[in-house]
């Protein structure tokens, strides 16, 4: 998981566990450091799970994803102007993206697939902001969230299509000097004299 420790040090807690509100884990599992979302409770950026968390799930789920989306929107509109400039919802849709990524063990570049994260950025931008005015509305973001499952947010934002092609072929140790036969081999045995040690 080193890759993952080192994606988290440039990403926010309050705004992954946000976009994990509203994407949850399919396991119930967060992907987020225990230690991060520890750290996080302690500093009063996200509340601490409590037995209510559990009801709710048994409760109206229309209701219950309606609120999260009014929470992560009022995370990243603070000052309660009523819209997302392109810098906020760019945000949002970085830390849903690393979200992905966190996830699927990779680094959030890897999602763009060869593509430029910031020609991608802009042009999601230019898809949800449907008024063109530059702003996004609470009611343009909500419609992405409702329309958009993580996946359909991650080649909605990416522009890539199909499953993130991580190289899984990688070569931990240099191989070349193991013998090719596939099987034990024998060896001799070699002690080590530790007389010299005793006085």
């Amino acid at each position: 998981f080193f890759f993952v420790k080192e994606e988290m040090g440039a990403n926010n807690t309050k705004g992954l566990y946000l976009c994990e509100t509203i994407y949850p884990p399919e396991n119930g599992v967060s992907c987020i450091p225990p230690e991060k979302l520890e750290k996080a409770i302690r500093k009063g950026e996200i509340p601490p799970k409590t037995d209510d968390d559990e009801e709710d799930l048994d409760g109206d789920m229309d209701a219950v994803i309606d609120d999260c989306i009014r929470q992560v929107w009022q995370y990243y509109d603070p000052k309660g102007v009523g819209f997302l400039n392109k810098k906020q919802t760019q945000q949002f849709f970085k830390d849903a993206l690393n979200l992905v990524a966190l996830r699927k063990m990779c680094k959030s570049k890897d999602l763009f697939q060869g593509r430029k994260e910031g020609a991608a950025l802009d042009e999601a931008f230019k898809k949800i902001n449907t008024s063109n005015d530059g702003r996004v509305t609470f009611e343009q973001f909500e419609e992405f969230i409702n329309m958009c499952e993580l996946d359909e947010a991650v080649q909605f934002v990416t522009g890539a299509g199909g499953e993130v092609q991580i190289n899984t072929n990688v070569q931990m140790v240099d191989n070349s000097n193991l013998p090719s036969g596939g099987g034990p081999v024998k060896g001799k045995i070699e002690y080590r004299d530790y007389s010299a040690l005793e006085d």
